[in-house]
């Protein structure tokens, strides 16, 4: 196939995938709400438009990680040292995230005042904690490596 089919083809998936992701946001907008009697919510709750669009959410992550684990595998056939070192980042990232998750967070219920109705595991609290904190910590050494490029660069051409 050459690349004008190609790009033509990916163009006309992408545009269906997102369409019937809209329609099915679509569904979900226009279904019943904490307003709606409980007969309506147990419809929705058991209709074919919820049903749907879970299925359709289900089919997109499982197609995503497949394409991710196929992309890591070409990759490892093709460029095998970059792609090492990437999946060394993915696993510094997952250790860093276990040793937030260990630490804990001081955060509970109370703290984070929640209301009575909205009240979560401690162990939800912990892992949501680790992952913002970790997601904190890539977004200060991105900006870091992104302001201090530069300068090193520099430095080593002098």
């Amino acid at each position: 196939m050459d690349e004008k089919k190609m790009n033509l083809f990916m163009t006309i998936l992408k545009v269906g995938l997102v369409a019937i992701g809209v329609v099915s946001s679509l569904f979900l907008f226009n279904g019943a709400d904490m307003n709606s009697t409980v007969e309506a919510q147990e419809s929705f709750r058991d209709g074919a438009a919820l049903s749907f669009t879970i299925s359709y959410t289900g089919f997109l992550i499982i197609t995503g990680v497949f394409l991710i684990l196929l992309f890591f595998v070409i990759q490892l056939i093709t460029n095998p040292k970059k792609t090492i070192m990437s999946i060394l980042g993915l696993l510094v990232a997952g250790v860093l995230y276990v040793i937030l998750y260990m630490a804990g967070t001081g955060d509970t219920n109370e703290t984070l005042r929640l209301m009575e109705d909205v009240q979560v595991d401690q162990q939800t609290i912990k892992a949501v904690s680790a992952g913002l904190y970790l997601v904190l910590i890539l977004i200060v050494g991105a900006l870091a490596a992104a302001v201090l490029t530069p300068i090193i660069a520099r430095f080593k051409n002098n």
